[in-house]
């Protein structure tokens, strides 16, 4: 339900004065509209959650600053989610995160766990940062990545 009123009351609002999740919590407390759903409310409230976590997880961003910061914040829940994972279970990883378009503003980067960067130098004679370099550059030259730059 916070979501969903969330959505509602911060929809028209400006970056910096939407309301904050204990605003919102009280909001839902006192809506007492909120407080009897019927199960096919109930559902419609979860449907329109669903489609606004679809929309936001694949829809392409506004320009290309956007689109740098969602890949900046992305990339390191998916690093954290790594290392946590490594912590658990002693997996070794890399991440390899490149630009797909030449024109893209996206920061190439790389994560590993532990000690995997050695093996790329171990095993291919190469450091991690030569093979992201000559990674970016493969995936630049590929065609197949539909560049989402905006003027």
């Amino acid at each position: 339900m916070l979501a969903v009123k969330a959505l509602e009351v911060n929809a028209d609002r400006p970056c910096g004065t939407k309301y904050s999740l204990k605003e919102i919590q009280q909001m839902v407390k006192d809506d007492k509209r909120l407080q009897n759903l019927s199960q096919e409310e109930m559902d419609q409230y979860v449907s329109t959650l669903e489609e606004y976590r679809d929309t936001k997880t694949h829809s392409v961003r506004a320009n290309n600053v956007a689109a740098a910061r969602d890949v900046l914040a992305t990339t390191d829940k998916i690093a954290k989610e790594l290392n946590g994972l490594r912590n658990r279970t002693g997996i070794y990883a890399t991440l390899l995160v490149m630009r797909g378009h030449i024109n893209d503003s996206i920061q190439s980067t790389w994560t590993t766990t532990d000690n995997s960067a050695e093996f790329w130098e171990d095993v291919f004679g190469h450091q991690i940062a030569d093979i992201a370099r000559q990674y970016e550059q493969w995936a630049c030259t590929q065609n197949q990545s539909k560049s989402h730059t905006f003027s």
